[in-house]
């Protein structure tokens, strides 16, 4: 297969790719066609991917556009790269010869959330890369009931939005943040070939499960206790913000005393911090994602999202359900393991955390990140008096990190 896939890149004018980046868009797109296709025997019906809608032009005006919390191009470089799985939103800009840094954002804010880390690494010369994954922004989102939203789907998309490049992307620093944290180290356990650096801010993937609560395990449950179509209708009142309403732009996880109203976001300020609280904490979703945008910050993003992109709650859930956000240690011991022994380019993992984040609690990640990645292949830095959204409030320092990162490998 990977023979096939090489002679139609070239057929196009592609170049030539490496044979680990060959054999791993081969083998995923084996395991996704195979689970797709036992899906479709069993069902007899696939349901089509679900896009954004009436949310550009020709049906809105140019002044209704720029009041978008996502207008349809903000970012330089936009391509739409399209495979079996749906059509991708992907950005690339910067110089051609800088260093190639690819971003993966979370689970509810799509790729715009990391446009100013973006704009600062282009400034000191990089080249990067942003996509909107499955289900969020401008990227389809491929039905939960034919495919799971989980390390498979996500690490082909990436793997698609590498190969979709004009510039071979055959080695590369990957950024990760919350729930792209999770991707980014599960992707580099199972290419490490790719990988020269590891930059996760404020991942999931070693969240405590202790945080659970019976509600939150009740909802996302696939028991069959609540019925999909309601399931849909609560998560989706859990993550609308609102006019008034403070939110998170990563509503899961959730402590013990949540419910499923949204409105108890309003008084969740002297709860204790926990990983798993849809009614988070933090109230920086009035961060501006594009700063010539007045209404593109975190939550309103979300609204839209609701609004117009049937794919993204289901999206959404699955992810909860299916990602990995929980229990990746094995998968992070492959980190370890690959670094000890010297597979790939890799050599440290880099931790960027918000002391005052109530989702990724950065004493918990600190202690559980060392234990299975060993103290000298792990690097942490800690950011006083930020929350979650450090990716977004924190650009600069998060820049500063990956410059660290570069300097320690030259």
């Amino acid at each position: 297969m990977a023979t096939v896939i090489q002679g139609c890149l070239s057929h196009f004018g592609h170049p030539k790719l490496p044979s680990c980046l060959l054999t791993g868009i081969a083998c995923l797109g084996t395991v996704v066609f195979l689970r797709s296709t036992s899906n479709s025997l069993s069902t007899n019906v696939q349901s089509p991917s679900s896009f954004p809608r009436d949310t550009g032009p020709p049906h809105l005006t140019p002044q209704e556009v720029s009041k978008l919390p996502y207008p349809p191009d903000p970012l330089p470089g936009r391509r739409e790269v399209g495979s079996p799985l749906g059509n991708t939103r992907v950005y690339e800009w910067g110089p051609e010869d800088g260093r190639k840094i690819l971003l993966i954002h979370g689970i509810s804010t799509p790729s715009i959330a990391l446009a100013g880390l973006a704009h600062k690494l282009v400034e000191r010369g990089c080249r990067v890369m942003l996509f909107d994954l499955f289900g969020r922004g401008y990227s389809s989102g491929p039905s939960p009931t034919t495919h799971r939203h989980d390390s498979a789907l996500y690490a082909a998309q990436i793997l698609i939005c590498l190969q979709s490049s004009p510039t071979p992307w055959t080695s590369f620093t990957l950024i990760g943040y919350s729930l792209g944290g999770a991707l980014a180290a599960d992707f580099t356990s199972h290419f490490p070939l790719l990988i020269e650096n590891l930059i996760l801010i404020a991942p999931g993937g070693l969240i405590r499960t202790a945080h659970i609560t019976w509600k939150s395990r009740l909802l996302y449950s696939t028991s069959g206790i609540l019925p999909e179509w309601l399931i849909h209708r609560l998560v989706a009142k859990r993550l609308w913000s609102g006019p008034e309403t403070a939110r998170s732009m990563e509503p899961e996880p959730d402590t013990g005393t949540t419910t499923l109203n949204v409105n108890d976001a309003k008084s969740t300020a002297n709860e204790p911090r926990g990983a798993r609280r849809n009614s988070a904490v933090y109230k920086s979703s009035n961060h501006l994602l594009l700063p010539n945008y007045a209404n593109s910050t975190a939550s309103k993003v979300v609204d839209w999202q609701i609004e117009h992109h049937p794919g993204f709650v289901p999206a959404f859930i699955s992810a909860i359900r299916y990602a990995p956000i929980h229990g990746q240690q094995p998968r992070w011991k492959i980190l370890r393991e690959n670094i000890e022994r010297g597979v790939g380019s890799l050599r440290k993992v880099h931790l960027v955390l918000g002391e005052a984040d109530p989702l990724i609690i950065a004493e918990e990640l600190i202690e559980d990140a060392t234990e299975v990645l060993g103290k000298d292949n792990v690097s942490v830095k800690v950011l006083h008096g930020v929350g979650h959204e450090i990716a977004i409030s924190s650009a600069e320092d998060v820049a500063d990190v990956v410059e660290e990162a570069f300097s320690g490998r030259d």
